[in-house]
């Protein structure tokens, strides 16, 4: 807080720039909600983060809608503060909106080649991808349509039910995709999303299902389309 002084013109700029930056906030978050004029601004950021648990600007912008009050209701003669955000504020506040209004999409970036597999391809071939690239979740696909993802925890288990029968590699080759499939624990571990899906919504998509491990991303996020990308947990863990 400051005593009401007179201002520079450079900080006259940058309380305007806060100010616009904290109404376009306002609209948009009432508009997404279909909420009216009469809720409170922290109202509408706990309930758009309800609606949207990836988000994580709200209690940013709850401190700095107290700075954007006093520099409104402060004013008591033209051109005179009780308040004025200093070009930190000023840039947190513009980042808020352009994470908000511009936000990260799906794609780009988490696009690209994902690594499917058919229910008729053997267990070795699978083994020979992860040792290779690395992968530990595999969307399969019975012909055109989808059946399910395959996880590394997936395979772990089927080996280690089948352990005892020491199986080569030579009998691996005999064993299907769809049979390990099967080891999958009766749970959802996946969703299909679109290709505009905030990064957001997706992070509050690994937050709320304990057991999800791949978010599938296609144009619509419909199983029967093709998939464009892919993100795992690792993946959101290392977002920067």
């Amino acid at each position: 807080m400051n005593d009401p002084v007179a201002i520079s013109k450079k900080q006259l700029d940058m309380i305007q720039q806060f100010e616009a930056d904290y109404n376009a906030i306002d609209h948009f978050l009432r508009k997404s909600l279909c909420i009216d004029k009469m809720t409170s601004f922290r109202y509408l950021l706990d309930e758009y983060t309800r609606k949207h648990p990836g988000w994580r600007d709200a209690e940013l912008l709850k401190t700095l809608a107290e700075v954007r009050n006093a520099i409104v209701h402060g004013k008591t003669e033209p051109y005179r503060y009780v308040a004025i955000p200093t070009p930190a504020i000023v840039q947190e506040m513009k980042s808020c909106r352009a994470k908000l209004m511009e936000p990260l999409r799906a794609i780009p970036t988490f696009q690209r080649r994902v690594a499917k597999l058919s229910t008729k391809d053997s267990l070795t071939s699978v083994m020979k991808i992860i040792k290779t690239h690395d992968f530990s979740q595999f969307p399969v696909y019975q012909e055109h349509c989808f059946a399910g993802l395959l996880t590394e925890n997936g395979i772990t288990r089927w080996l280690a039910t089948h352990v005892f029968k020491k199986l080569s590699l030579v009998e691996l080759d005999d064993v299907s995709v769809e049979e390990v499939l099967k080891s999958e624990e009766k749970r959802i571990n996946y969703r299909f999303v679109s290709r505009y899906l905030p990064v957001d919504d997706i992070k509050g998509l690994f937050s709320a299902m304990e057991m999800l491990e791949a978010v599938l991303i296609t144009a619509g996020g419909k199983e029967s389309e093709r998939l464009v990308g892919i993100a795992t947990r690792w993946d959101i863990i290392h977002l920067k």
